[in-house]
């Protein structure tokens, strides 16, 4: 399910597709920024994937920051991909270059074409490109012997924060949509057996309406979830790759630490006494840090639960946040 939030692609892809995008609204901004944080404060190394992306060869070094800039902008300017990726010292054999990676590279080229801004934070420089003055993530540093070059590991992991921000806002916007959608589903009777109730599945079975999504066909009533749903996103999270980088699931009951006390959603197989969700990162620290949780009563929590973050969440099975969450603000 698409949030709004404006996205612009890098000039590779990094681990199957990796957005890169200055996430737009204020809450992406402070969630990737929170994410840089964690990371720090962890001392956290950057994912093992991204060494495979890494050139064997360093990037090339300049007697300044100016220089430095000014070469990244002579790159793009003569629309050389290969040569713009290797200034950042990323290796070219890796990035791959398809069609929408020649696109945004494109893209990019006619933003700093237009403008070009730069930080100069003392030993370190951003490079921000265009009209909305979107912010490289690899920053030019100075080195121990005086000259300047492109981060490339700083960058590759700023890569991996802003993902995980928007990853994050995804899963936020699902969670927020999931309760929508139950209360569309629970105003029909998709069984026929007499019970309006709440979903059980995310997805339907094979030919049937027993989830809040089901593909659309003719003649078919579409499904509560479809107005919501990303398609192309919902095909790599059947092939396990999660919603956008997240997995959910459906909770079926409710535990002490909730009001009204420790109770089951499901009476007589129905589920009519309510219906919650719990949304979590396909991998921690990669696709995302925190794991949030939803209820018919809408207010959405959120927890960073650590590296046993998968171990957790699959555990689930009530809604029962108790002080170690916090609620998610819009």
């Amino acid at each position: 399910m698409k949030t709004g939030v404006f996205r612009l692609l890098i000039l590779f892809a990094l681990g199957g597709g990796v957005f890169l995008a200055p996430p737009g609204p204020s809450a992406g901004d402070a969630r990737a920024q929170e994410q840089g944080q964690k990371q720090e404060q962890a001392k956290a190394q950057p994912p093992a994937g991204i060494a495979a992306f890494v050139s064997e060869e360093e990037p090339p070094t300049f007697a300044s920051s100016e220089e430095a800039v000014q070469a990244f902008k002579d790159r793009l300017a003569a629309g050389d991909l290969a040569a713009t990726v290797e200034l950042l010292g990323l290796d070219p054999d890796a990035v791959k270059g398809s069609e929408a990676t020649l696109e945004t590279f494109a893209a990019i080229r006619e933003g700093a074409a237009r403008r070009v801004s730069v930080s100069d934070l003392g030993d370190r420089v951003l490079i921000r490109i265009g009209r909305i003055l979107w912010p490289l993530p690899f920053p030019v540093v100075k080195g121990e012997d005086g000259r300047w070059s492109f981060d490339t590991y700083a960058g590759l992991q700023e890569i991996v924060n802003r993902r995980i921000g928007e990853n994050e806002l995804e899963a936020i916007a699902t969670a927020r949509a999931y309760v929508e959608a139950q209360e569309s589903y629970a105003a029909g009777d998709w069984d026929d057996d007499g019970v309006l109730e709440f979903a059980q599945k995310l997805v339907s079975s094979d030919g049937a309406q027993d989830g809040l999504y089901w593909p659309e066909t003719d003649g078919a009533e579409p499904s509560p979830a479809g107005a919501f749903t990303d398609q192309a996103a919902l095909d790599r999270a059947v092939e396990g790759e999660g919603y956008f980088g997240y997995r959910f699931r459906v909770l079926t009951g409710q535990g002490e630490n909730i009001a009204g006390g420790h109770y089951d959603y499901i009476i007589n197989g129905n589920m009519i006494a309510g219906f919650a969700l719990v949304a979590w990162p396909v991998r921690y620290g990669e696709t995302g840090v925190y794991t949030f949780a939803i209820s018919h009563h809408g207010t959405l929590y959120q927890a960073d639960l650590g590296p046993e973050t998968d171990k957790i969440a699959r555990a689930m099975e009530r809604f029962n946040p108790d002080d170690s969450w916090e609620v998610v603000r819009d």
